[in-house]
């Protein structure tokens, strides 16, 4: 099956590895600043979880998404930061969504969209834009818990320790039938076993949103604070000040997440107030990690501050929930944000 893989930063190229590795897939990557690294020299694979691989490159390499929409594809993999201040999703992906409205294709067989992104409501867009479009397809969304990251240029990726990639599918807006529901769950089975078989640590979910939420407690308020005092997360762990900052905020996400999911088994078992304790406590007091919103930062490249933060306070508003100091921390960071998208 072809898969076309878009943003090939280290999440990108290390699941487009494990998908070529599992013999099901043939990977189109979309690169924009590292095609040329790629097309030249290939991409070296130092990963614990997938392995050793020396100069590998996908089946094709396009620059554009304009390029690659010259076929179906069975999955299309977004892999680039959520960044809707810049670009939003339906109009970075609108070369393919014009070739799936425009009836071209001679397949009758579901297009999935798999969101490996950080943040809350990030489907929303493509749920909109998708609507419009007399195709079959469907949303799944990842939660990655791994640290990777690519060096020497963009020519050697390094994956150690943990790897942890957790899948499931949204449901429409408009409700689900019959058919929705066995079509979404036979793509999300497809590609949990591609990724098994390569070697991946896969969990599939039968609610991701709760999964999406446990995540974002840790960015929206780790990733926030590291990045608007310029800290890695030792430094922000190591005063009482700070560390109850932590906590206040991930209170306040915990507030908005039970006001907009529906009661479930899963929201008391995986966002009860415990976990605010847990996340803090799992934390290496000493850790010199910097979250990937201060690394943008630092680069001086845009942040993910509307997934992140922004996706929660809508939320929030739309159930009339306070969230006072995260709603300063979003301020603070959008005067940032501002900043970088105007140099």
């Amino acid at each position: 099956m072809d898969v076309c893989v878009i943003g090939f930063g280290a999440i990108g190229a290390l699941y487009a590895f494990a998908l070529h590795k599992s013999g099901g897939a043939r990977v189109t990557a979309v690169c924009r600043s590292n095609y040329d690294a790629l097309q030249e020299n290939g991409l070296d694979i130092d990963s614990d979880r997938f392995g050793m691989h020396s100069r590998w490159k996908p089946h094709r390499v396009v620059r554009t998404v304009q390029d690659a929409a010259d076929r179906h594809y069975s999955y299309i993999v977004c892999a680039f930061k959520c960044i809707p201040e810049i670009v939003t999703t339906p109009a970075l992906l609108s070369p393919l969504l014009n070739k799936l409205s425009d009836g071209s294709s001679s397949s009758k067989e579901a297009t999935t969209f798999v969101l490996l992104q950080n943040g809350i409501g990030i489907e929303d867009d493509l749920q909109a834009a998708l609507a419009k479009i007399d195709a079959p397809s469907v949303i799944i969304s990842g939660c990655c818990w791994v640290d990777t990251t690519l060096v020497d240029g963009g020519k050697r990726i390094v994956q150690h320790g943990n790897e942890r990639l957790v899948l499931g599918y949204h449901q429409p807006p408009e409700g689900t039938s019959a058919d929705f529901s066995s079509t979404a769950q036979r793509s999300l089975e497809i590609l949990c076993r591609l990724l098994r078989t390569a070697g991946g640590n896969v969990e599939s979910v039968p609610d991701v949103d709760v999964a999406r939420w446990r995540k974002v407690l840790w960015n929206a308020s780790f990733s926030t604070l590291c990045t608007l005092t310029r800290a890695n997360v030792g430094d922000v762990l190591a005063l009482e000040a700070s560390r109850m900052a932590l906590k206040d905020i991930m209170f306040e996400v915990l507030a908005v997440a039970r006001a907009f999911l529906p009661p479930s088994p899963a929201v008391g078992d995986i966002l009860g107030d415990n976990v605010v304790d847990e996340i803090i406590q799992g934390e290496n007091p000493k850790s010199i990690f910097r979250p990937s919103m201060l690394v943008d930062l630092d680069s001086g490249r845009p942040m993910e501050v509307e997934a992140i933060v922004g996706g929660v306070l809508r939320r929030a508003k739309a159930k009339g929930v306070p969230t006072p100091k995260l709603s300063l921390i979003y301020a603070g960071l959008s005067v940032v944000q501002n900043k970088l998208i105007r140099k």
